[in-house]
C-alpha cells in the first residue's frame, strides 16, 4: 500500500484525476499542521489539502496506525466513510462534500475542499453565531435516517446496509468508552479535589449507571437507520448560510435520536461555557445564550418536522395510516435524545480528555463553575427525559438548573 505524503501526492492525483492541473502553483498542507480552528481536533487519519487556482481538494487516507496516538486501527473505516458519504450525499447533497474518487487498494478517497466554511466548535468558542445551524442539522439527520430505515427501503436494501455498515471495531470504541470506560476514567483534578469528588459521584451512583446501560443497549441493538455516530460540532463546518458534515468513519445502522442527542449535548456544553466565560458585555452574553437555546429548539423541532414530512410523503404503504406509529417513534426519540446528550457531555466534562468548549475559559473558577453546571444539567436531563414532550421541556430544565445553581454561588 502506498502511503501518501506531500512529496508523492501530486503524481498520485494526476494518476487518478487526469484533469488535475499542476502546471499552476499548487499549495499542499496537511490537516493537523494548522490550528484547531482551521483543521478541527481530529487525530486519526492522514488528511491533505491540495489547492490550485482552479480547485481545492481534500485527500483522506486511513492507515492501520492512528496518526497521533500511533495505536492500531482498522483500515476498512476509510471505505465505510466513503460509502456513507455517498449515501448521505445522495439524500442531502447540500449538506455533504462532493466526492471525487475512491482508491480502495490504498484506503484513500478525495473530496471537494469545504474549508471556506468554518469548524463550528471553534467558532462557537469565539461566540460566533450560525443562524441556520439548527435547521440545517435537523434536516440532515432526519432525512438521512428516515431514507436509510426499513420504513423507506426494501427489506433487501435495509438488510444490506446493516451488513455493510456493521463497523464492529469503531463501534466498540463508542460502546466501551462512552458507556462503560467512563466509570473508570481519570477525573480531571486540575479543577480541584472538590470538583473531582463531585464528579466522581456520578460514576458511583447506580441510578445513573443504569440509565447509561439502558441507552447502551439501544446503541448496540437498534438498527433504525444509518447514523453518523460522531456528530459533534468539530465535524460540522458552516458559514452564515451553508453547512457541511464531515468525518463519517464511525457510521453504522444505529438508533434514531443518537446523533440528535450527541449534537444537543455539544450545544449544552457551549451554553454552560457561555454562562461563565468572558464576553464584551452582559448583553452579548445574554444574546449568545439565547442563540444557543434557540438553536437547540430549532434542531429538535426541525428533526421532528422533517422526519414527519418524510414519513407522510414516502413511508411504505403497509405503514401508511397506522394510527400512532409515527408518534411512538418520535416520542422514543424525544426520550432517548436527552439521555445521549447527557452521556456524551458527562464523559467529556469529567475526564481529563481536552474539551475545547470549556478549555477556552481562562479563569479556573469560571471553568469549574461551567463544568459543574454542565454535570448538573446532565443529571437533570437524564432523569427528566421521561416526561419531555417537546424541545421546550428540555430547555426549561436547562434554564431551571442554571437558575438554581446561580443561587448557590
Amino acid at each position: 500500500m502506498i502511503k501518501i505524503t506531500k512529496e508523492n501526492i501530486i503524481p498520485y492525483l494526476k494518476e487518478h484525476l487526469p484533469d488535475f492541473d499542476d502546471s499552476l502553483p499548487v499549495n499542499i498542507s496537511m490537516v493537523g499542521e494548522g490550528t484547531e480552528e482551521e483543521d478541527g481536533d481530529g487525530y486519526v487519519n492522514y488528511i491533505y489539502r491540495v489547492q490550485t487556482p482552479k480547485e481545492s481538494l481534500v485527500l483522506k487516507q486511513g492507515t492501520d496506525i492512528s496518526r497521533v496516538s500511533q495505536q492500531e486501527i482498522a483500515t476498512y473505516r476509510n471505505r465505510l466513510e466513503y460509502n456513507s458519504m455517498r449515501i448521505f450525499y445522495a439524500i442531502t447533497p447540500e449538506y455533504v462534500p462532493y466526492l471525487k474518487f475512491q482508491d480502495r487498494e490504498n484506503n484513500v478517497f478525495v473530496m471537494e475542499d469545504v474549508s471556506d466554511l468554518k469548524v463550528v466548535r471553534f467558532q462557537l468558542n469565539k461566540n460566533k453565531m450560525f443562524p441556520e445551524l439548527g435547521r440545517q442539522c435537523g434536516e440532515f439527520m432526519a432525512k438521512t435516517e428516515f431514507c436509510t430505515s426499513e420504513y423507506y427501503l426494501s427489506r433487501e436494501k435495509y438488510r444490506g446496509l446493516q451488513k455493510h455498515f456493521e463497523n464492529t471495531e469503531l463501534r466498540r470504541i463508542m460502546e466501551d468508552q462512552m458507556f462503560l470506560d467512563c466509570f473508570g476514567c481519570d477525573v480531571d483534578y486540575s479543577l480541584g479535589n472538590n470538583f473531582a469528588d463531585f464528579a466522581s459521584q456520578f460514576s458511583k451512583d447506580s441510578r445513573y449507571r443504569t440509565e447509561l446501560y439502558k441507552l447502551r443497549r439501544k446503541f448496540m441493538s437498534h438498527a433504525d437507520g444509518l447514523i453518523h455516530a460522531d456528530l459533534h460540532t468539530s465535524n460540522i463546518l458552516a458559514s452564515r448560510d451553508e453547512m457541511k458534515v464531515i468525518d463519517m468513519e464511525f457510521a453504522f445502522m444505529g438508533p434514531f435520536g443518537y446523533d440528535l442527542g450527541y449534537l444537543v449535548g455539544n450545544l449544552i456544553s457551549q451554553y454552560c461555557a457561555a454562562c461563565f466565560k468572558r464576553f464584551p458585555s452582559e448583553q452579548n452574553r445574554k444574546q449568545f445564550k439565547a442563540y444557543l437555546l434557540a438553536t437547540i429548539k430549532s434542531l429538535i423541532e426541525t428533526y421532528m418536522k422533517t422526519f414527519t414530512l418524510c414519513w407522510e410523503r414516502s413511508v411504505k404503504e403497509r405503514y401508511r395510516g397506522q394510527q400512532g406509529l409515527l408518534q411512538s417513534i418520535l416520542q422514543e426519540v424525544m426520550v432517548d435524545m436527552p439521555g445521549y446528550a447527557s452521556m456524551v457531555n458527562w464523559f467529556r466534562s469529567v475526564s481529563d480528555i481536552p474539551y475545547p468548549d470549556f478549555d477556552v475559559i481562562e479563569n479556573k473558577d469560571a471553568k469549574r463553575n461551567a463544568t459543574v453546571l454542565s454535570l448538573m444539567i446532565d443529571w437533570g436531563i437524564m432523569f427528566g427525559r421521561y416526561k419531555y414532550q417537546s424541545a421546550d421541556d428540555l430547555i426549561e430544565t436547562i434554564i431551571g438548573i442554571e437558575e438554581e445553581f446561580r443561587k448557590s454561588l
